[in-house]
Parts: C-alpha cells; structure tokens; sequence
C-alpha cells in the first residue's frame, strides 16, 4: 500500500523522491518547547488564583472555623468531623435535591424549552414582531438578579399583579408555592440566551430540506418533528447544559425572594452554604459544603466539554 504524498511535494513525482527529500508534514501534531514558556503565566496565574483557594478551600471544610466565637482565629484540624456532620444532616440532603429540581427543572428542561418555543414562533413572525419580542427577552436576559428579584417579588406576592388579575388580593404565591415562583423567575431571566441560540441554529438549518418537506405535504408538526428538532439535537444539548450551570450558580436571584423559605422550601446548595457560614457563622461547614459544589459544578462542566467536543 503506497503512502499519501507529503504536503510540499510535487504529487506527480512523491513516488520517486528519496526519503532524504520528503518534507516534514506541515498538519502534523508538533509540541515546540518554547509552548511550555510561553504559557507558564498562564499555568501561574491558575495556580494562585484558582487551584490555590480551591485547596485552601478543601483544607479548611475539615477545620472547626467559625466567623465569630472561640474558633474564628485559634481553630484546628478536626478530621472527618464536618463529614460525618454532612452525612447526617437532614437540611443538607434536603437542599441537595432542591438544588438538584432547581438546576434540572428550571435551567435544563424550562429555559431550554421557553427559548426553543420563542425562537420558533418568531422564525416566521413579521419583523417588528421579530424585533420587539426578540429584543424583550434579551432585554430580561440582561436585568441584573436583583431586579429581576424585586420585579417577581412584586408580581408573586399578596397584592401584587397575579392577585390583582386573579381578583384574589390575598393571593400569595410566593408564599404558597415558592419553588415553582422562583424557577419560573430564573428561566424567565435566561430564556433571552436560550432563544439567540437557538434562533442561530435554525438559521443553519438548510433551506432545501424545509422546500423538499413542503413539496413533500408534510404537515407543520411532522416538519417540526423530523427535520426541526433533529437538527436542532446538538443545540438543545448544549443549551441544556449551558443553562444548568448558569442556574447551579444563581444564588442572587433566591436568596433575594425568599432567603431560602419558607421552611427551607428553596433553600438550595448555594443559599444553605451561605446560611450556614454567614448567618451560624460555620464556616468550616461551609467551606465543605463549598467543595461539594465544585464537584457538583466540576460535573456540569466535563458535560458541557464533553458534549460540545463531540459536535465538532
């Protein structure tokens, strides 16, 4: 079996050339030392201001830190001691699943599908509709979490706009239903991303295949369905997990509605992780229940590089 001419070669004479006149392969993988120089700031600059507190971080969730009292300055090392507190807190496990309805509820399933549903209906929509819509959701997208929290806030509670619609004045959802208000309240606030990215992807979609469709008869729904959302599998993966790890880390948006109420109903990882070491001053806890959202996080993240790698 020949081999392929190398780049830099006149094919016409490949075959003939020595080996002593084939050039290097110019496409060819090449680690030149000057890299590793050159990109020592870089690994420098991660070391001290990422894995440097990460470890500092490790370090002190087996301490008996505290923000104020006996062991704010003179604390030590007490082993296992946090971990088995962990293991045996009941409001931990509690928060975990919260964090977990949280992140998959709001941020993978309804955001995805609140921006996939926007940027199909606009597809065909006449252009100041197009404009308008567009530019509202991304105008939500870009609030900053406390606004969006004083905007739900007095939407959601007793008088606010839904009571007043409902003619319920008492009406307080916030209250009786503080899960669903502030999911709603985060997919709202990022559905304006959802929606740019899929509205990107379903401008690559091939005009050929919507003309061969049509021509075909096929219906709105069987176009949506087996040519639309095949398409769109790469993006909706990669928007589902983008807005996972966006969502994981929105502390703002729930500690601001709710403080993490009523009854530990909302009080998810990041709020409870906040609570314990600012509020009961644990911060030893804390700092262990920190290293447990890196992993969480460090999860969502080798899922979004996996399935991003695998599109290319």
């Amino acid at each position: 079996m020949s081999s392929a001419p190398a780049i830099g070669t006149d094919p016409a004479h490949a075959g003939s050339a020595g080996p002593s006149q084939r050039r290097e392969r110019l496409d060819k993988p090449r680690v030149e030392t000057i890299s590793f120089v050159l990109l020592a700031p870089s690994a420098f600059l991660l070391v001290v201001l990422f894995l440097g507190p990460v470890f500092y971080a490790i370090y002190l969730g087996f301490t008996n830190l505290q923000l104020i009292g006996i062991h704010a300055i003179n604390y030590r090392f007490t082993g296992l001691g946090n971990v088995a507190f962990m293991l045996g807190d009941a409001v931990f496990y509690k928060s975990l699943w919260l964090t977990v309805v949280f992140v998959v509820g709001s941020g993978a399933i309804a955001t995805t599908l609140l921006g996939l549903v926007l940027a199909i209906a606009l597809q065909d929509c006449i252009a100041p509709v197009r404009w308008i819509s567009s530019a509202t959701a991304i105008l939500a997208w870009t609030l900053p979490p406390t606004t969006i929290a004083f905007l739900w806030m007095a939407t959601s509670t007793l008088s606010g706009l839904i009571a007043m619609l409902a003619g319920n004045m008492r009406l307080d959802l916030l209250y009786q239903h503080a899960m669903v208000v502030v999911s709603t309240a985060n997919a709202w606030s990022l559905a304006g991303l959802a929606m740019t990215m899929f509205s990107a992807a379903l401008r690559n979609i091939p005009g050929d295949l919507m003309e061969a469709a049509e021509l075909e008869g096929a219906s709105a729904v069987q176009t949506l369905m087996r040519i639309t959302l095949p398409m769109l599998k790469p993006t909706i993966v990669t928007c589902a997990l983008l807005m996972m790890l966006m969502t994981f880390g929105n502390f703002t948006l729930i500690y601001l509605m709710t403080g993490g109420g009523p009854g530990n109903e909302t009080n998810i990882l990041p709020v409870y992780t906040y609570l314990q070491g600012f509020k009961f001053h644990n911060l030893g806890y804390a700092a262990l229940l920190g290293n447990v959202m890196v992993l969480l996080s460090a999860c969502l993240g080798g899922l979004f590089v996996w399935a991003t790698r695998s599109r290319r």
